[in-house]
């Protein structure tokens, strides 16, 4: 039976396998199989498979740049991770010594000049405590030295640049202290209303604090621009203003004082204070005469308890520029006391022309009469006292 194709007809070999005329593929002959059945895809169609499957086989035969993205992508995360902790921890060291800051070194401490606000000790070494003081820098004199802290680990000193010691830092200061044109001596003040204490005689600088009317302060002098300097308790020293009104307030109002040696009388104006005394005392000697007592003896024990005590009576009055803080009657004398040292009233009265001895003693007829420094009970009163009698 002859064999054609089945592309273009044409007429073919019986083993012939493609067509001599358009290659189309001859298909083999199965009796059981009808002949369209049999017949395989032309050619072209094959071709074009054949070329589809070698660019699959190209394309998976080359690189996957996903996947190894990716992987180099871990990687990273992974030596990232391991730098930021578990280097530093497998060193030794903690999270928070990484994250902490360096440390910034401290400034060298280098020489400076100060003054001393007020007289300044100088001590062997940089505390109060166990030191001995081995000089003093007085009120306005300059030194040089550096800042370091105490031994305590809280106070700051200056070590002198000459190594002769150490002053504590209160008192002294980068500014030279004002000139005092009048001393106050320390006198003690009560403030009347709230005061405000400056760093400098001037309300433009630092305000130190604010004190309330009642407080006491230590007055040492006033400056020419009208500011007092006062010590304060905490060391060094601050300014107040409005200070010539505040040096009179501070020794009080006027008081006459006419001293007659020879009969004991101060003046009228005290010597009326030592007659209320008096007669305060009498009445308290005859409250306890007239008390009703078990015994003659407890009678006795009861009046010589008042008979040599003495009676003070607190002052603050001004004379010549004296503070006369008290008055007192003893057994057999009286007194009037003084905020300023006894060579200050000795001063005072002998520009009033009294005849006052190197010794502080005033010439008298029969009885004693004299300037000298307090003791015992009287030191509570002021620093120095003016007495007369037996």
């Amino acid at each position: 039976m002859a064999k054609f194709c089945i592309q273009c007809g044409t007429a073919l070999n019986e083993v012939a396998r493609y067509c001599g005329n358009c290659g189309a593929v001859v298909p083999t002959t199965d009796p059981g199989v009808p002949i369209s059945a049999q017949v395989t895809p032309a050619a072209p169609v094959i071709e074009r498979q054949s070329y589809a499957s070698d660019e699959v086989s190209e394309h998976k035969k080359g690189p996957n740049w996903l996947l190894i993205g990716g992987g180099a992508g871990l990687l990273l995360l992974l030596l990232l991770y391991y730098f930021l902790f578990l280097h530093d921890d497998m060193a030794g060291n903690s999270l928070e010594d990484r994250v902490r800051p360096a440390p910034v070194a401290k400034e060298a401490a280098i020489d400076k000049q100060y003054y001393a606000v007020a007289d300044a000790n100088i001590r062997d070494k940089p505390t109060t405590q166990g030191s001995t003081v081995t000089g003093k820098l007085l009120r306005g004199t300059a030194t040089t030295g550096k800042m370091i802290v105490g031994e305590d680990g809280t106070s700051d000193w200056l070590e002198l640049a000459d190594g002769k010691g150490y002053i504590a830092t209160v008192n002294l200061s980068e500014i030279q202290p004002p000139e005092i044109v009048k001393s106050l001596g320390d006198k003690s003040w009560t403030t009347d209303q709230s005061i405000e204490i400056w760093a400098q005689p001037d309300v433009a600088s630092t305000l130190i604090d604010r004190v309330a009317a009642g407080t006491s302060l230590s007055l040492f002098g006033l400056t020419a621009n009208d500011f007092i300097e006062v010590k304060l308790k905490k060391g060094g020293v601050g300014y107040i203003a409005d200070g010539a009104r505040i040096a009179a307030l501070a020794n009080g109002k006027p008081i006459a004082i006419a001293f007659n040696p020879n009969s004991c009388s101060f003046g009228p104006e005290i010597d009326a204070m030592f007659s209320k005394i008096g007669d305060k005392l009498r009445a308290s000697y005859k409250a306890l005469e007239n008390k009703e007592y078990p015994s003659e003896e407890a009678r006795g024990k009861a009046l010589a308890s008042i008979e040599g005590k003495s009676s003070y009576e607190k002052l603050q009055r001004n004379y010549e520029g004296l503070t006369v803080t008290a008055i007192a009657q003893h057994y057999e004398s009286q007194s009037v006391y003084f905020a300023e040292p006894p060579a200050r009233v000795i001063e005072v009265l002998r520009s009033k022309g009294h005849k006052v001895g190197k010794d502080g003693s005033i010439p008298s007829t029969d009885l004693y009469a004299g300037i000298g420094a307090t003791s015992g009970e009287g030191a509570r009163f002021g620093k120095s006292e003016l007495t007369c009698g037996v």
